[in-house]
């Protein structure tokens, strides 16, 4: 009886999940639509027209470009894993990063997708724990990356960050952007800042956990405000396991960002060959491609991140593609090119890969899958609290290891010999020949040495 009633319980959940995720992808349709409608306007023509006229080996590259991005990212987690096992595939890394993509389309602000990528590594064959390490790991180095390359991009793109204005049609209002993606930046960089200072700044911390998150819940801008500090806590002391795991293992931090900045370059190249396939006219296009041009609009679509992170929409749906059209209607020149543009780079970025990935989460099979009721927030935030005292053990003695390694280095180091400097002579002098060696002198007996007990004598050899 009570086994029924358990899985009439779980039926019930599984029901309402799949009609919060179909609920989340009806309005990711709506929204895209609306926008659509917006952005196009009186051109609806000229958009036909230039689909017409399009060059689809363009359209070709970009679906293979963002692919790559995401085998790029399977390598990433191979690259994790492989720091557990030796059992772990690329191709599992590649379903992974699909699957957690998905997830990530159709919830909102992307909350889904890292605790359905820690239970599809579980249903590979990894413990929970060491999931729950490698999408912390990665967490942290893919902000890293993030916020290295929005540096440069608002270094090398200032004069046209502050000339990107919106307009709203019919009304006439016209208000700059820079202030999102200035608060986007911020945003950006704020993950890896709060945390790393309210890591070892204990001042830091209880500042914000008691007076700032009470504030927050007495303004009631936070529901729960015990559920917040303790969610707040569980990541910060994560962030310090994580780091620590990850300070003991250099090269694989260099390599990561490198492969998290490749991963960037290539998503954000996709407006500039869906502009490309529409015969785009303007300055960035008038010699045919140009890698400068290239790297200026990357720059510029790190921009759209900013922004579009700011808004919990599934997928930013409709944000996404307004903000397109400001960001580059002075750069995408000729009829019905800045809307075909999106239309193109909108479906090769979100709905081809949001369908294939769609495809992968609910036919990929590991060892057993992943109920969908597990993508939400709350959970990555338990798992992360449940394996808790694992991870730390394991990091606490991974970095002892390599502390303990570079002593003793560095102990083998001091007992050699000090080598020959440049000025010195490399090998002793010769002895000199008509000189006869010294005898080496005798050594002397010992005398014997008694205790300070007269009643027994004990000799020294």
């Amino acid at each position: 009886m009570a086994t029924d009633l358990n899985q009439g319980v779980e039926e019930t959940k599984k029901k309402k999940n799949v009609i919060r995720h179909l609920i989340y992808i009806l309005i990711v349709l709506i929204a895209t639509g609306v926008s659509l409608g917006i952005t196009l306007g009186n051109d609806f023509d000229n958009v036909v027209h230039a689909f017409r006229d399009a060059d689809w080996r363009f359209f070709a590259l970009m679906v293979g470009l963002v692919f790559v991005s995401y085998a790029i990212e399977g390598l990433v987690l191979v690259i994790f894993c492989r720091l557990y096992t030796r059992r772990y595939k690329f191709h599992q890394g590649f379903c992974n990063s699909l699957i957690g993509q998905f997830y990530s389309s159709v919830t909102p602000g992307a909350s889904g997708g890292q605790p359905m990528q820690i239970y599809t590594l579980k249903s590979q064959g990894m413990q929970v724990s060491n999931a729950a390490s490698i999408m912390v790991m990665s967490f942290i180095l893919y902000q890293t990356s993030l916020i290295l390359f929005d540096v440069v991009a608002l270094v090398v793109e200032w004069n046209v960050v502050i000339n990107i204005t919106a307009t709203i049609e019919g009304v006439g209002w016209t208000f700059p952007m820079w202030p999102l993606i200035i608060v986007g930046f911020i945003l950006n960089l704020s993950l890896i800042f709060l945390f790393l200072v309210m890591s070892y700044s204990h001042r830091v911390h209880n500042f914000i956990l008691h007076y700032v998150v009470g504030f927050l819940g007495k303004i009631r801008l936070l529901k729960n405000p015990d559920a917040t500090r303790e969610s707040l806590r569980v990541q910060v002391e994560n962030f310090k396991i994580e780091l620590k795991r990850l300070a003991s293992n250099v090269p694989v931090i260099i390599v990561q960002i490198v492969l998290n900045l490749c991963i960037l370059f290539a998503r954000y190249s996709i407006p500039y060959f869906s502009a490309f396939a529409v015969h785009a006219t303007g300055p960035m296009f008038e010699n045919g491609f140009d890698f400068m041009s290239l790297l200026h609009v990357c720059f510029r679509t790190s921009f759209h991140q900013m922004v579009t992170g700011l808004i919990p929409l599934p997928g930013s749906a409709g944000v996404s593609e307004l903000f397109y059209s400001y960001l580059f209607s002075a750069d995408f020149a000729g009829d019905g090119v800045l809307g075909s543009s999106q239309i193109l780079w909108r479906t090769a970025t979100f709905h081809v890969v949001t369908l294939v990935s769609g495809f992968v989460a609910a036919f990929y099979r590991s060892r057993g899958g992943a109920s969908i009721q597990y993508a939400n927030r709350k959970t990555f935030v338990t798992l992360q609290l449940e394996t808790f005292d694992e991870r730390k053990r394991t990091a606490d003695t991974l970095y002892e290891t390599r502390q303990l390694s570079r002593k003793a280095i560095q102990r083998r180091m001091n007992e050699l010999p000090d080598l020959p400097r440049d000025d010195d002579e490399p090998f002793p002098p010769a002895p000199t020949p008509n000189k006869k060696p010294a005898k080496p002198k005798k050594a002397k007996p010992r005398k014997p040495k008694k205790t300070k007990d007269s009643s027994w004598e004990e000799w020294e050899i």
